[in-house]
């Protein structure tokens, strides 16, 4: 007997449906499975045949055959049990052919029949819902996960049993209600108030913001620069559903969502140690998975003590950064990874974090210059604006000056994010940070006093070509910010002072 029964599994962020075969006929007692399978996939073969024995239903002592399609895409994880389940089942005749082409079948087997929760379901499931398929049976855990995609009946189960009494309609399941409220559990961040003083990198990280613009924070340790990244997924708008739909997407092919269901409401926050492999931080693997860059998807990416990261890590950050992707490449496939991520890095001064006190910097200049020179050009070229941090004042740090708190800050933040929104209606990108050069100049436009001025700062030497339109794209965000269309020159003198390392704290305040 043959049947035919529909699998999926994640393929990047992205779903592909595995079209599981199975054939029992006369011959030696054997279970062979084909398709390019992983270990864990051929493993399934003695998973599958205790769970049926342990079910009540018992493999007959024939030649069993089972197949996963297509053939040249390498299949892992244990998400095909159920399915070959449901096939070996249909060959047996325990359960019809008829109907189950409609299906989608995704879960682990225990040995006990128990059907266990897999990573990816969400992928799957929303592509199982574009490809046409309108019922899908998985893992009771992953059900309110799947439930978030409309127009597919999502049937939760906990066991084979449960499976098969469904199937033959002697028990009768309630798909999973679709609530899009449910929100994934994640820690809140800190507020802005939190922070003394420090008026210019308040400014700085505001427009970095408004405009999803990367940011180095170099200063003297202890200064607020950790304490101030930890702030800015509060200073963030709320997610679209387009954007919480792709990043929960993200952690349910990583598998971070295990117990959980519904969207992730609450911008991320990552912030990996400075041992990270390029693997972690990038994605990738012997079966990819996103890295701390596709985790951090419209969020943050917070990298600590920039400079004691690899040099391979930092290099590796050029393509996520200019083309917010990541593509991880196989012989047989490629995944494709999102990472439209706000990098937000902080050093120190110096390998010891005391310079310029030199009562307790003792670092070479050669030392300082090569900690410095740690961080490539290219990868300095990248980032739009970069901050010199002061130590706190003591009168700000005493003080008893009321600060600013995040709701005020990001209520201004919002105001700006709504021009652009409206500005780039239509266009792929959203962010002045993502306009494309060829289209710069369609959306930014300057007087010839402004042209003057941003020339005569390029013949200086101090921007490259790319720091010459990322400066254009800070002006656009600062004049946004200040809710005007047109450029002035007082918005390019402040994208200039932010770009070239402005000073935080009372100078660098009045520079501005």
């Amino acid at each position: 007997m043959y049947s035919r029964i529909n699998s999926g599994s994640p393929l990047g962020i992205d779903g592909m449906v595995v079209t599981v075969e199975a054939d029992i006929s006369q011959g030696l007692p054997s279970l062979s499975m084909v398709g390019y399978l992983s270990s864990s996939v051929r493993e399934a073969g003695d998973r599958v045949r205790t769970a049926l024995k342990n079910s009540g239903y018992g493999l007959p002592p024939r030649r069993i055959t089972v197949s996963l399609s297509p053939a040249d895409v390498r299949k892992d994880g244990a998400g095909y049990d159920l399915a070959i389940a449901v096939a070996l089942l249909c060959c047996m005749e325990v359960l019809p052919r008829e109907g189950l082409e409609e299906y989608m079948f995704l879960g682990e087997l225990g040995l006990d029949g128990s059907v266990r929760e897999i990573p990816g379901v969400l992928a799957v499931a929303h592509f199982a819902e574009k490809q046409g398929y309108r019922k899908i049976v998985v893992p009771k855990g992953n059900a309110a996960e799947a439930a978030c995609i409309d127009g597919i009946r999502v049937y939760g189960v906990e066991s084979l049993l449960e499976v098969i009494s469904f199937l033959e309609g002697e028990l009768i399941l309630d798909p999973t209600p679709r609530d899009v409220t449910r929100t994934v559990l994640q820690e809140p961040g800190h507020d802005i108030s939190e922070i003394h003083g420090q008026k210019a990198m308040k400014r700085g990280v505001e427009i970095a913001v408004a405009g999803f613009h990367n940011i180095l924070m170099t200063g003297a340790a202890g200064a607020g620069k950790s304490l101030m990244a930890k702030c800015l997924p509060g200073l963030m708008p709320e997610m679209t559903y387009e954007e919480q739909l792709e990043l929960t997407k993200i952690y349910s092919v990583a598998g971070l969502l295990r117990g959980q269901g519904g969207l992730m409401h609450l911008r991320p926050f990552r912030s990996p140690h400075a041992n990270v492999s390029a693997s972690a931080l990038l994605g990738g693997g012997a079966i990819p998975r996103p890295g701390e860059v596709s985790l951090a998807d419209c969020g943050v990416l917070f990298l600590d003590e920039f400079p004691e990261f690899g040099r391979g890590v930092i290099e590796g950050l050029r393509a996520p950064m200019e083309d917010q992707e990541v593509t991880v490449s196989r012989v047989r496939a490629s995944y494709r990874f999102p990472a439209r991520f706000m990098l937000v890095a902080a050093r120190n001064n110096c390998p010891c974090g005391f310079y310029p006190d030199r009562m307790r910097c003792h670092c070479t200049e050669r030392q300082i210059l090569d900690y410095r020179n740690r961080i490539s050009h290219p990868i300095m070229d990248r980032i739009d604006i970069r901050i010199e941090v002061r130590p706190v004042d003591m009168e700000d740090l005493l003080g008893q000056k009321e600060e600013e708190d995040s709701s005020v800050v990001r209520a201004r933040i919002e105001e700006a994010r709504a021009r652009q929104l409206s500005r780039y209606e239509g266009e792929a990108f959203r962010f002045n940070s993502s306009v494309p050069q060829s289209r710069l100049l369609d959306y930014i436009r300057l007087g010839r006093e402004e042209s003057l001025l941003l020339q005569q700062e390029y013949r200086k030497g101090t921007l490259s070509a790319r720091g010459y339109f990322k400066v254009l794209r800070l002006a656009r965000t600062v004049a946004d910010l200040e809710g005007r269309e047109e450029i002035s020159c007082k918005d390019l003198t402040e994208a200039l002072f932010f770009r070239n390392g402005g000073l935080s704290g009372e100078e660098g305040g009045e520079g501005i």
